[in-house]
């Protein structure tokens, strides 16, 4: 999963993918993540575009393309979801720290 973190990828897929029923591949993952297939592809996106505010000069319209979103606003609302602040104000937090630290 980690190697098509920039691409769309729904249920269907990674059940074929995996070789699994719905059931089975939902089960798993929540026995071994607490959550189920599209939630943690969900983080890893996530944990994936706070690598990219941080490393790489990108703004949010870009990281939202790149990792395959379909709108600006829904990353945002995700990003949010998970993470309690807006892209802007974790951007904003990280830009603090690099400058603070230099």
């Amino acid at each position: 999963m980690q190697e098509h973190v920039q691409e769309q990828i729904d249920m269907n897929t990674l059940c074929d993918v995996f070789y699994m029923s719905r059931s089975t591949l939902q089960h798993l993952f929540h026995k071994e993540f607490g959550c189920g297939p599209m939630e943690y592809f969900s983080r890893m996106k996530i944990r994936r575009a706070r690598e990219m505010m941080r490393e790489e000069n990108c703004n949010i319209t870009e990281i939202a393309a790149r990792l395959s979103y379909g709108s600006v606003q829904y990353f945002s609302r995700q990003f949010k979801k998970e993470m309690g602040m807006s892209p802007m104000e974790y951007l904003s937090s990280v830009k603090g720290i690099t400058q603070a630290l230099r």
